[in-house]
């Protein structure tokens, strides 16, 4: 009776188990499909029975991100950093909260973490470097858009932000390179201060 009923222990678990696994792949499904909504319900469930699960909590979180719901978005990534301080997706993305947030202090603290735990990060680099460019820290902008391209020569939005920093210091022929080489990288924004910049 006791091996009985430890083995329908072990089935009931393996079943939920199973569920709770089907339930946040539908969940990354969703996601990637766009029907974000749908995404953070299937999240939501599986966290019922796995409240500290670090990957459906920070997917929720970008889900929330995708709708606009950036309070939502912002406390699943909290919530992520509380389990595990040095979670790199949750401090980047606290980071673009923050900048987006215009606060650019904070956002600096979040991406020097990211940097801190992966100091070859490009878009970290860029980040950074275009909140000190908003705080009106030129010279350190410049360093950050600089170690951004070191890291990756094809990051467009890098290029992008030193050339306008360049406009901003009257580099101009400098800045159109700059535009240049994002535009070739596909964007459209350095498509048009091309136009706006370098007749």
């Amino acid at each position: 009776m006791k091996n009985r009923l430890s083995l329908l222990v072990l089935v009931f678990t393996t079943f939920l188990f199973s569920c709770n696994d089907d339930v946040t792949r539908k969940g990354d499904q969703l996601y990637n499909e766009g029907n974000y909504k749908e995404a953070v319900d299937a999240y939501t469930e599986y966290l019922k029975t796995n409240p500290k699960d670090i990957k459906s909590l920070y997917n929720r979180g970008r889900a929330y991100e995708e709708m606009k719901e950036l309070v939502n978005a912002k406390n699943d990534f909290i919530s992520v950093l509380d389990i595990d301080g040095d979670n790199l997706n949750a401090n980047l993305s606290m980071g673009k909260y923050w900048y987006n947030q215009k606060d650019f202090n904070k956002a600096i603290i979040f991406f020097d973490k990211v940097i801190e735990l992966d100091g070859v990060r490009s878009d970290a680099y860029m980040l950074r470097g275009r909140s000190y460019h908003q705080k009106g820290e030129f010279d350190k902008a410049m360093e950050n858009y600089n170690q951004s391209i070191n890291f990756d020569n094809d990051n467009a939005e890098a290029f992008l932000y030193r050339g306008a920093l360049k406009v901003a210091l009257t580099q101009t022929k400098s800045a159109c390179q700059d535009f240049t080489r994002s535009s070739a990288l596909g964007s459209s924004e350095a498509s048009e201060a091309l136009a706006k910049h370098c007749r």
